[in-house]
């Protein structure tokens, strides 16, 4: 009789001891995939912020290019005005110098 109950027992806390186990490893299973769901989360909000930033710097350097080019075209414009028109030493609104 003491046999039987002693199975009896060794076999209960053995199922509980699984019981246990299971609900541990589930528990754990459990955060992990929270854990890779944040990591993935915050991984997708960091490229979305460096692809904006890039995409930011981009436009500042093309920005960059095309005031270049306007500036360099202005200036070839004012260089070949001043080379067409005489240059004179004196203002002339104000007569003659000599």
């Amino acid at each position: 009789m003491y046999l039987i109950l002693l199975g009896a027992a060794a076999a209960l806390t053995l199922t509980g001891a699984a019981v246990w186990q299971l609900r541990r490893l589930q528990h754990v299973i459990r955060a992990e995939r929270a854990a890779v769901r944040l990591t993935r989360a915050a991984d997708h909000r960091d490229m979305d912020a460096f692809r904006a930033r890039i995409r930011r710097l981009v436009d500042e350097q093309r920005a960059a290019e095309v005031a270049g080019r306007v500036l360099a075209e202005a200036e070839a414009i004012v260089t070949a005005e001043l080379a067409r028109t005489p240059h004179y030493p004196h203002h002339p609104h104000e007569g003659d110098p000599t």
